[in-house]
């Protein structure tokens, strides 16, 4: 269930502090620290594409292409070394920290904490799965791998040549957790393979055009250079990635059976334990679980007030909020510009960027989220990239609209932009946080409509309607993988809300399963930042900034963080921006 993010890293066992650097724990020695945990802890050719361009000024051109493995005795020495990083930063002096140093010394302790907190349970990793699973998003990362120079061009190729070693590994590993009672379910591995057979069902991959297509733009690369890669593209993609996606269904075959529980967390040893490390994780809150099932009850009461009051008074709506189109007949890039202008005055401004949105290959939409944003590297300005997922865009305008703001401006990718170019220590601009991101684009989704002339009446049905069935999503995960709900109890609580056939139930209720605490990354991650909003202008009001554009700078600037943390911040923001010659 953990991030796929995890099963990217390859593990690091040997850290070189650079005690020299740190001498006496000066501040120059915490920053000589930060900067080499970010070296250390980008530990493959794939972290470093996506995260740099120019990766020889990093030294990231050194690092090498390996297939991921698992064993307890890697697992056993990360986690020693996570204990020997958190040691070393608590000795530095936290009291004599400059303000943003102290804030980068939280973030890094939270962060620190939340990893070694699985340190007991390796046997729950899941690196499958059918929706967020790592063979699931392998294509998508690599069909945007760049390449920036023929370096680039030869690790790709090696990710294509050890995909298959990869699934042995993984598949070893899945092997050993069905020999100690954590065995994915048959429903479970089944998506798998299906997602796998979906992928290698069309004549030709899609990465041969996509690789093609690059090499055309590559001008240090002559036409013969061109056209020998492209003949040994082809040949890996056949002989080598194709089969390892063959040899990775066949062989799931034979875990099927094994499961020892075909439900939620809470029926593993430890489940519930387990359960409370990634509901931390996914929300970036303190909260314990049940306080948290109690806390969604209450927003899901006070949303559908809201929607009964706007349906008592304009019981015509409900009608017209199923069947509301938004600029159906615009193209991705026409709305993306919508967004850009509209959004000018109430965000921080990110200049004129280049952006491609795309459809998902129709041999990855099944299994594929309905959209995704790939982030840019930190030290360069490229063209920023989205892929939606066409099928479900070309039948819901509506959806399509709301879900573009979520992935783009004032979403995932305003939110990246200002980061990747603020002052931020480069650790802050690798350590990822869902709840702060999940939650930020949620709330992008429904601001956005304050842009839109039409009835807003309408528009706030529409954001309620959503808002009650991912927050009954949040409690269904909840009551499933910490509760410990039957397939019979989950029916009669999902049937409260939703009219869903027997089989569409079942599915439901193995996909919750599948990606336990993800939904609550979304809508559990949009509450925490309302009411850190509602925070933030309670004191804000003292300082006269009282504007969506101080929460959203404070927001942004701050960046990924836990929710306690950032709300720690708001006065040294406020404190800042009212000293500012500027307000």
């Amino acid at each position: 269930m953990r991030k796929i993010k995890r099963y990217l890293l390859t593990l690091l066992i040997v850290f070189i502090f650079a005690i020299s650097g740190c001498s006496g724990k000066t501040r120059g020695g915490f920053d000589a620290f930060t900067e080499q945990l970010f070296l250390a802890w980008v530990a493959s050719p794939l972290d470093a594409n996506f995260l740099v361009k120019d990766a020889e000024a990093f030294g990231f051109d050194e690092l090498e292409v390996e297939p991921l493995s698992f064993s307890k005795e890697e697992h056993e020495a990360h986690n020693r070394y996570l204990e020997e990083v958190l040691e070393e930063l608590r000795g530095f002096n936290y009291k004599k920290l400059d303000a943003e140093r102290k804030l980068t010394y939280r973030v890094l302790e939270d962060y620190l904490e939340s990893e070694l907190a699985y340190a007991d349970f390796y046997h729950y990793a899941t690196p499958l799965g059918s929706y967020l699973g790592y063979q699931a998003r392998l294509p998508l990362l690599l069909s945007e791998y760049h390449f920036y120079t023929k370096r680039d061009i030869e690790n790709y190729f090696a990710y294509l040549e050890t995909a298959e070693t990869s699934f042995r590994n993984i598949l070893a590993f899945e092997k050993e957790k069905a020999a100690n009672g954590f065995g994915m379910n048959d429903r479970q591995i089944e998506g798998i393979i299906k997602q796998c057979r979906d992928f290698l069902s069309p004549k030709d991959n899609f990465l041969l055009s996509v690789f093609e297509s690059k090499l055309r733009d590559l001008d240090y690369l002559s036409l013969d250079e061109k056209n020998l890669l492209t003949k040994e593209h082809r040949d890996l993609i056949e002989n080598k990635f194709l089969p390892a996606y063959e040899f990775l269904a066949n062989e799931l075959e034979t875990l099927k059976g094994r499961a020892k529980n075909n439900r939620g967390l809470a029926h593993f040893e430890r489940g519930r334990e387990y359960y409370q490390l990634l509901f931390r994780e996914a929300t970036g809150t303190k909260m314990e679980v049940p306080e948290a099932y109690a806390y969604l009850e209450r927003k899901f009461s006070e949303s559908f007030s809201r929607m009964q009051g706007i349906l008592l008074k304009r019981p015509d709506l409900l009608r017209a909020f199923s069947a509301l189109k938004i600029f159906p007949d615009k193209s991705y890039e026409e709305i993306y510009s919508f967004f850009a202008e509209n959004c000018a005055a109430d965000f921080p401004g990110i200049g004129a960027v280049e952006v491609r949105i795309e459809n998902i290959h129709a041999s990855l939409e099944e299994n594929s989220s309905p959209a995704m944003y790939f982030l840019s590297p930190i030290d360069a300005e490229v063209t920023e990239v989205i892929y939606v997922n066409g099928t479900l865009f070309r039948e819901r305008s509506a959806y399509a609209f709301f879900t573009l703001a979520h992935e783009s401006i004032p979403g995932h990718l305003l939110q990246h932009t200002v980061l990747k170019n603020g002052p931020l220590p480069k650790i802050r601009k690798l350590l990822g946080y869902s709840g702060y991101a999940e939650g930020w684009a949620t709330y992008a989704e429904t601001y956005v409509g304050k842009y839109l002339e039409m009835d807003q009446d309408l528009l706030a049905l529409y954001h309620l309607n959503d808002e009650l069935t991912y927050v009954a999503l949040c409690l269904a995960d909840i009551g499933i993988n910490y509760h410990g709900w039957s397939l019979a109890e989950f029916e009669d609580f999902i049937g409260g809300y939703f009219s869903m056939s027997a089989s569409e139930v079942e599915d439901l209720y193995y996909r919750l399963i599948e990606v336990a605490s993800n939904y609550l990354e979304y809508y559990f991650g949009y509450y925490q930042l309302l009411d850190l909003k509602e925070k933030f202008f309670k004191k804000a009001a003292k300082h006269g900034l009282d504007s969506d554009y101080h929460f959203h700078e404070f927001y942004l600037q701050t960046g990924p963080a836990p929710f306690y943390i950032l709300e720690e911040e708001i006065d040294r923001y406020l404190k800042s921006r009212s000293n500012s010659a500027f307000f």
